[in-house]
């Protein structure tokens, strides 16, 4: 790994200590953009009936993204662990592979 490998390596450490301490939210209007950021532990987002995005617990949250439930588990050493499951809200609509 290189050096540039190891700092981000070692940012996602930090980060899973308190995971959804650092976020950024950012929307856009005529009068200009909204940016916000860090404010708080990240709890929840909606937008519209397809994306929503609710923390669970300290390490674990859950979104729906259009059809998918997904299930996002931040380990203490950094590991993210992801469940997705296609079609549990509505039929599926688009491609799903595995890499």
């Amino acid at each position: 790994m290189g050096e540039n490998d190891d700092s981000k390596l070692e940012r996602a450490r930090r980060l899973a200590e308190f995971p959804g301490r650092e976020w950024r939210l950012l929307a856009h209007k005529e009068s200009g953009d909204i940016e916000v950021r860090n404010e708080g532990v990240f709890d929840e987002l909606v937008v519209d009936h397809w994306l929503h995005i609710e923390q669970l617990g300290d390490r674990e949250w859950w979104m729906r993204v259009g059809d998918a439930r997904v299930l996002v588990a931040v380990e203490i050493g950094g590991a993210v662990r992801i469940d997705v499951e296609r079609g549990f809200y509505s039929p599926t609509v688009g491609t799903t592979s595995s890499e």
